[in-house]
């Protein structure tokens, strides 16, 4: 007989940051017509640069990204008089930024003092925010948008203004700011702010007035107050989502066989979550699904003939395959792993879990982000590791960056300096010495040295392994070049000395920032010991997946919405898979610090 529970799901649901999708770029209909001042002559606007232009802006109002990618292939920049010179480069930033290239959009917008007229300006500023927002710089992005506000004088400019500012601020990394929060005026710490009172609110709903009365005492009159009505609305007291309620949520778990103690940290999460919550609380069922395909088969029609109408799990891969198979579930499922790529989920068949590939695609987004394109991989000889080099190798290509050379290293080696030179090309360094030497007929003085094309090194390593291999960079003349990992390199203790400048990926609940999840992260390790380090995240699945349940059952966390959490920032994708985003951070000195993409240009206007 399954072991039975009583738990309540949370109700704090974030709507108002939560369930805003990041839609593709696209320039506001009212602001891509050039300004009067600008605007053609009837007779310049029948051919020329000026019809070109105007055609790439007509094409940029109605969405059409290739049409006026088209138009501006037909224009010879050094023929354009100024204003026509600004014009062209705020259109390139715009095709730039909705092909998600924020790094690029940014060098190829005009600088702030180039441009004097205001609807033009106003345009510039409003892809300025929009990328720094995607680079990961919420701070010159907030700033950006409430300095726009000047340029705008047409109320509906203005509040479009605010709703795309709030809206961007539903998936910023803000726990990245750090010391420079202090230093920002009172305008871009109260958006700030607010926004991070809905993102904690999830945890304890009840807090929200109280946090509510605070921020308003701060920010007396400030223009976020209008975001308000609609953050109480979101955050109802849970006896207005006993329409959404589950009744009965079944865990569908290897509690027996290899995965045991993986299964057990992801229960112990689920239940932590479970005494936080209010009533009143659905039914719990643990069923076993043990090792075999027929084992989990025949505890998944045990849970749905015993009533559930929500079941979480399977936890291994080859579990989601077989459940998959079967066809669209009968009550929704959320599996905790991810079908093989190009495998197609039944509808209401969810997955989600903690995929090593999400963090290396994460590691090229920031790498990418700092101007850093060109890179080499060092990763285990084993499946994960392939998986983790091809995501990130993908992602750096789609990012218009490359993999210039991976070398495998055996998963239990402790010297690495085959690879290491391998992939460095120490070794040619050495070999055209030798032949130098032997056509000379002379020994020559020598001194090996690395290639010289490439921008980092990517490292798929576990934390002992990366405390060897870190000093073996060094010592093979890789100094200079920073290294980036997966967050298998940390074990969430403070770092040794040996990982000092290593730069990595992972959830908040392991990078702290955050007061509430750190003191939900030492109350569970604190409660289950036996986890220790090795299963805090899958404590932290576990955590997170009491919320996601009722999110999905409710219809929160539709395709497209956005829910930050601890092990990560939660997007839904069309296929029902979610997927993570991530905080990265550097060790520093023993420490972390979150780590700030540097941009280029020049700051946001003043």
């Amino acid at each position: 007989m399954p072991t039975f529970f009583r738990l309540a799901l949370i109700c704090g649901l974030l709507g108002a940051l939560a369930s805003c999708a990041r839609p593709p770029y696209r320039p506001t209909p009212a602001a891509v017509p050039p300004p009067a001042s600008q605007a053609p002559t009837p007779a310049a606007a029948a051919s020329g640069p000026e019809a070109a232009l105007a055609a790439a802006e007509r094409a940029l109002a109605a969405g059409d990204i290739r049409r006026a990618q088209a138009a501006l292939a037909t224009l010879s920049p050094a023929a354009l008089d100024f204003a026509g010179r600004l014009r062209y480069d705020t259109a390139q930033a715009e095709i730039l930024l909705a092909q998600d290239q924020p790094q690029a959009a940014l060098q190829a917008l005009p600088r702030h003092w180039q441009v004097t007229e205001p609807a033009l300006a106003a345009r510039v500023e409003r892809v300025r925010g929009e990328a720094y927002f995607r680079v990961g710089d919420p701070l010159n992005a907030v700033r950006t948008l409430t300095d726009r506000e000047r340029l705008l004088t047409d109320p509906a400019q203005l509040a479009e203004n605010r709703e795309l500012l709030w809206r961007l601020l539903a998936t910023a990394d803000l726990d990245g700011i750090g010391l420079r929060f202090a230093q920002a005026d009172a305008a871009t710490q109260g958006w700030i702010e607010l926004a991070r009172i809905g993102r904690s609110v999830w945890l304890d709903y009840r807090n929200l007035e109280a946090a509510l009365e605070e921020w308003h005492a701060r920010f007396p009159g400030h223009p976020a107050a209008d975001r308000i009505p609609s953050l109480r609305f979101q955050f109802k007291p849970i006896e207005e989502y006993r329409r959404a309620q589950l009744n009965e949520v079944a865990l569908l778990l290897p509690l027996t066989g290899p995965f045991a103690a993986a299964a057990e940290a992801v229960r112990d999460g689920f239940m932590a979550a479970y005494f936080r919550a209010p009533e009143p609380r659905p039914q719990v069922r643990v069923y076993d699904g043990g090792v075999a395909d027929e084992t989990l088969i025949d505890g998944y029609r045990h849970a749905v003939s015993d009533g559930a109408d929500f079941v979480l799990g399977p936890l291994r891969k080859e579990g989601v395959a077989a459940l998959a198979g079967l066809g669209s579930p009968p009550v929704p499922v959320l599996a905790l792993n991810y079908l093989d790529p190009g495998a197609v989920a039944p509808r209401d068949l969810y997955q989600w879990g903690l995929a090593p590939e999400d963090e290396a695609r994460q590691v090229a987004d920031i790498a990418a982000s700092e101007g850093l394109l060109r890179a080499v991989a060092l990763v285990p000889e084993t499946e994960w590791g392939a998986r983790v080099r091809n995501a990130f190798a993908q992602r750096l290509h789609e990012l218009g960056g490359h993999l210039a050379d991976a070398r495998d290293f055996a998963p239990d080696a402790r010297d690495f300096g085959q690879p290491i030179t391998g992939v460095l090309a120490l070794d040619a360094s050495r070999e055209r010495h030798r032949a130098l030497s032997n056509l000379l007929g002379a020994e020559l003085k020598f001194e090996p040295r690395r290639r010289e094309d490439v921008d980092f090194v990517f490292v798929a390593a576990r934390a002992e392994q990366a405390r060897l291999i870190l000093p073996q960079l060094r010592f093979h003349r890789a100094t200079g070049l920073p290294v980036y990992a997966t967050a298998a390199v940390y074990d969430g203790g403070a770092p040794d000395e040996e990982l000092n400048g290593l730069r990595f990926c992972d959830m908040p609940w392991m990078l702290g920032g955050n007061e509430r999840l750190a003191a939900a992260r030492a109350e569970l390790e604190a409660l289950f010991p036996a986890r220790g380090k090795e299963y805090s995240r899958l404590l932290a699945l576990g955590y997170d997946a009491y919320t996601v349940a009722a999110l999905i059952h409710g219809g929160q966390l539709a395709a497209g919405s956005y829910f930050p959490a601890a092990t990560g920032t939660l997007s839904m994708q069309d296929d029902g898979a979610i997927r993570r985003g991530l905080g990265c951070a550097q060790v520093v000195r023993g420490g972390l610090e979150p780590l700030v993409p540097e941009l280029p240009g020049e700051p946001a206007a003043q």
